[in-house]
């Protein structure tokens, strides 16, 4: 169901109630603030996947909400699960290949499931990048 809010009610909403939301559409600016806001709930911003899509017959950009994190460049701290999270997506809504998302979001979920974590997400012993996609590309 089509839903049109002023940014402050869905930044509200986002918080009251995150799983009204399936899909949010907004402009650049917005998007930021709330995909910001959005990735608390989860944890990280190294979790939330994302796509900026246009015209239906043309190619969207998949790419995680933190895009690259120069700032952590080479070091093997990045969280890749958005990274592949949005391939999934990319699998899904451009490739037309459910079956290639299916098993990228299941070897994802499988991993946090087994207690893996990457030192944005805490836990007692954080694994770095490599080591992360390493183990999900073995759970698929």
């Amino acid at each position: 169901e089509l839903s049109h809010m002023y940014v402050d009610n869905a930044a509200m909403q986002l918080i009251r109630y995150p799983k009204q939301f399936d899909v949010m559409v907004t402009g650049n600016i917005f998007g930021d603030i709330l995909s910001d806001e959005a990735s608390m709930l989860v944890g990280s911003l190294g979790m939330l996947p994302s796509a900026s899509v246009g015209d239906p017959s043309g190619p969207g950009v998949f790419e995680p909400c933190h895009g690259s994190a120069p700032d952590i460049a080479g070091e093997d701290k990045a969280n890749p699960l958005a990274t592949i999270l949005s391939a999934a997506m990319m699998f899904r809504f451009d490739l037309d290949r459910p079956d290639a998302a299916d098993a990228l979001e299941a070897a994802v979920s499988k991993c946090l499931d087994d207690g893996l974590r990457t030192g944005d997400l805490g836990g007692d012993k954080p694994i770095g990048c490599k080591q992360m996609g390493e183990e999900v590309a073995k759970r698929i």
